[in-house]
């Protein structure tokens, strides 16, 4: 029983091996007590099955054979399916429904629209091929197949040994298949959708206004000036200098023949400056001069008042302030100069040329009706003639002296 079982693990060996072991109906000749005999020599010098193997193919003359496959790579292609799934809403119902709101005379419009846009990714597969590579054992054989070694010392005699071999092996190994051609190993990702329908229900709003009014009380200041007369009083000497003169309006038609006066007239635009106006009448008209340093000035009973702008723009209103407001306010004098007559006036008048203290070169002086109706302060002083954007008109001023022949 115990060689039996020693028997079966042997061919168990042997079939792993890919050997044929004895058959399981022992022929005749293999019972012969010399092959017997020398059967247990061999296992018994042979104790490893491949040593065992490699020695009986020997004994038989067995040649291993190999073949070897080349060509083009092997590509082995595994397949992954990703499963994604997206839902999108589907209008089932409608509903509808009434709201209420009130509104104070309110519009609403949209001002910005924004664009999303997403962005989608499609994945891309880029597949390098590699040449194989040329084994060793290939082209010069390998050093260690036990297959192909010589036979060693005999264990029997020759006729004997062959027939034990033969009750050991039923025959030679088979044909050896060497694969040499190199593997690709792809991996392709493929994506299947799903897609689910989410049925929703759609509110209709239907919205009822009701506008409401809403009162808002404010008081509403008015101021109306009333003006009171002071008296100066102007010597003319015959013979005598005078340095004192009017000015009168010419080219604009709205003001032409007026002369310049200097009245606190409602509205007015600053509190503490006075602005010009023009007064058909000569005897109401303001009465002006130069000082030392060429500014225009005129008498006034809280004092004298310069004619002057503000350093700000290009385009100015002119304006009266006393000698402390200009220190206070720093706003620039108007400097001038008598220019004789150019013969475009009747009378021979003298033309009277001012320029402003600091920046923009302003010289021109411009009637404008928007001012008038804005400010309540139509003259200005600027660097050139608007006649767009404001539309003004230029004026000349002639200088009548108020002591005429004096």
């Amino acid at each position: 029983m115990k060689y039996f079982t020693a028997r079966s693990a042997f061919i168990a060996i042997l079939a792993a091996l890919e050997i044929s072991p004895i058959s399981a109906e022992v022929p005749a000749s293999c019972l012969a007590s010399s092959v017997t005999s020398c059967t247990d020599a061999i296992k018994s010098t042979k104790t490893r099955t491949l040593s065992l193997t490699s020695w009986c193919s020997s004994v038989l003359g067995c040649v291993q054979s190999t073949t070897t496959l080349t060509g083009d790579p092997v590509t082995i292609t595994s397949t992954k399916v990703v499963w994604e799934s997206f839902s999108y809403e589907v209008l089932a119902s409608e509903d509808t429904v009434t709201s209420g709101y009130t509104f104070t005379e309110t519009e609403y419009s949209a001002v910005t629209t924004t664009t999303f846009m997403p962005t989608w990714t499609v994945e891309r597969f880029v597949v390098t091929t590699v040449q194989p590579r040329a084994r060793r054992w290939d082209e010069a054989g390998h050093a260690k197949d036990l297959l192909k070694r010589q036979k060693t010392t005999s264990i029997c005699p020759s006729a004997i040994e062959t027939q034990a071999c033969s009750c050991i092996l039923t025959g030679c190994a088979p044909p050896v298949t060497k694969d040499a051609r190199s593997t690709i190993k792809e991996k392709v990702t493929e994506t299947s959708y799903s897609v689910i329908e989410i049925p929703i229900t759609y509110t209709n709003v239907e919205w009822t206004g009701t506008s409401t009014t809403e009162i808002e009380e404010y008081t509403e200041t008015s101021i109306i000036g009333i003006l009171s007369t002071h008296t100066t009083t102007i010597k003319c000497t015959p013979s005598a200098t005078n340095p004192s003169f009017y000015l009168q309006a010419t080219d604009a038609p709205a003001v032409d023949g007026k002369y310049w006066w200097v009245a606190p007239t409602n509205p007015r635009p600053l509190r503490f400056s006075i602005e010009p106006t023009f007064n058909p009448e000569i005897s109401e008209a303001t009465v002006f001069s130069l000082d030392s340093e060429k500014r225009l000035i005129t008498r006034h009973k809280g004092g004298t008042l310069y004619a002057n702008v503000d350093p700000y723009s290009s385009f100015s209103i002119i304006h009266h302030l006393t000698r402390g407001e200009m220190q206070l306010r720093k706003y620039s004098y108007l400097r001038c100069e008598i220019k004789p007559a150019s013969g475009r006036y009747p009378g021979g008048y003298g033309e009277l040329y001012c320029i402003a203290d600091g920046p923009f070169n302003r010289e021109v002086f411009n009637w404008c009706p928007i001012y008038l109706e804005w400010f309540n302060a139509p003259l200005v002083l600027s660097y050139m003639w608007s006649n767009v954007a404001p539309v003004c008109s230029p004026i000349v001023f002639l200088v009548k002296p108020v002591c005429e022949g004096a």
